[in-house]
């Protein structure tokens, strides 16, 4: 049962590596030229090798971690498109994905994230001696601010305080309960034509259903999914 597991993934997984590009353009009514020059964009930068090289990672085709092209750099070219002012996501452990978000806030020369974390979640715990937000480059967090607690405590006052968001970024804890409970804190605050972005959402049925109610349109990238809000 495990391998037939593993190859529905594999399968899964390159269905999606084939087609993200054309399904990020389809949703921003981007050509595939532009989509695919911000990819390039992250994938030649020092940022990348740099990043790699503190977490101990190496680009690999077969790469399910944060460093596949289908979750961070994707939220980097996300951040591009968008040029966001205000960014929030809820889980930051290493600081891998806030780490793209924030080299891409950079580039924009706007933006800045606000980020949600309880550290040291069960498959989330960080080495001995390493706090919340270790890899994130120093340069980068003067756009960054963090919140050290549950998304159930802190995310309705920050949302609240903020008034309007660009883009939510889900990465905190999976369960449906709490993905359904994020998902509809967050999209209120949301402004026209931003994102509700969710990793790991096939861990269970949250996120297509979170779609399926609000009839929202949305892509899905192997483990990542985005909604633009209409």
């Amino acid at each position: 049962m495990t391998a037939f597991k593993d190859l529905n993934r594999f399968i899964d997984y390159c269905r999606a590596k084939a087609s993200y590009k054309n399904k990020m353009a389809s949703i921003f009514g981007l050509t595939l030229k532009e989509v695919s020059m911000l990819y390039e964009e992250i994938d030649k930068s020092e940022f990348l090798n740099q990043i790699l090289l503190k977490a101990g990672q190496r680009k690999s085709f077969f790469n399910f971690s944060m460093s596949c092209v289908l979750r961070a750099p994707t939220l980097y070219c996300l951040c591009r498109i968008v040029r966001p002012e205000t960014v929030v996501e809820t889980g930051v452990a290493d600081g891998f994905s806030s780490s793209f978000i924030l080299e891409a806030l950079k580039k924009n020369n706007k933006g800045k994230l606000y980020s949600i974390d309880l550290p040291n979640q069960p498959d989330q715990e960080l080495k001995q001696g390493r706090v919340t937000g270790w890899l994130i480059p120093d340069d980068l967090k003067k756009n960054w601010s963090l919140l050290i607690g549950s998304s159930r405590d802190k995310l309705p006052d920050l949302l609240s305080r903020l008034k309007k968001i660009d883009i939510f970024y889900h990465d905190s804890d999976h369960s449906y309960e709490n993905m359904i409970f994020e998902f509809n804190e967050a999209i209120p605050f949301v402004r026209k034509a931003g994102l509700i972005v969710s990793d790991d959402i096939t861990d269970n049925n949250a996120f297509r259903d979170f779609c399926y109610l609000g009839k929202y349109t949305s892509i899905s990238l192997f483990k990542l999914g985005v909604i633009r809000k209409k």
